[in-house]
């Protein structure tokens, strides 16, 4: 029997490599550019101050900047299950694929597994970890599949690392 409720439906790749890019810039000036209203999320019982991004991925889920000028984070959520599902599964490598094809040889991407990262020894996690090709400052983020404590369900998020006040 259906609820009604329907999977967010992820933005066509040219779009999400287009929102990728105007992030990636965000992230560089510790997401001022896309920094929307004020909000508030329950983390370990305490409630955080955040700001949802103007831009998301997918029409359903936020993005959050965190409230640290000095480290600024942005987390995008893409997909949530109860558990890991092929269909979750599946996005993340759709997820994958779209940002190494829109990246260049300015990105250095690796992906990271039970296989060569001992924190994911034993589990089906995953994540794919990108950061400029470049010396010095740089942005960073991460393509992630994990069990989230603050959404209470397993995720599909991006998860960008902008550059703090100097």
């Amino acid at each position: 029997m259906s609820l009604g409720f329907r999977s967010p439906e992820p933005p066509p790749a040219e779009d999400f490599c287009t929102r990728l890019k105007t992030m990636l810039e965000a992230a560089k000036d510790g997401f001022s550019p896309v920094k929307g209203e004020a909000t508030t999320r329950m983390i370990t019982g305490h409630e955080k101050k955040y700001f949802k991004a103007t831009l998301k991925f997918v029409d359903g889920h936020e993005c959050y900047i965190n409230d640290v000028s000095s480290y600024p984070e942005c987390e995008c959520l893409l997909e949530t299950d109860t558990r890991i599902t092929e269909k979750l599964s599946n996005s993340y490598e759709s997820y994958k694929k779209q940002i190494q094809e829109c990246l260049g040889h300015e990105w250095v991407i690796v992906e990271k597994d039970s296989t060569n990262d001992y924190y994911l020894k034993g589990t089906k996690y995953k994540k794919l970890v990108a950061h400029e090709n470049i010396t010095g400052k740089k942005v960073k983020f991460h393509l992630y599949i994990y069990s989230s404590m603050i959404e209470k369900k397993r995720i599909v998020e991006l998860k960008f690392e902008g550059i703090g006040k100097k």
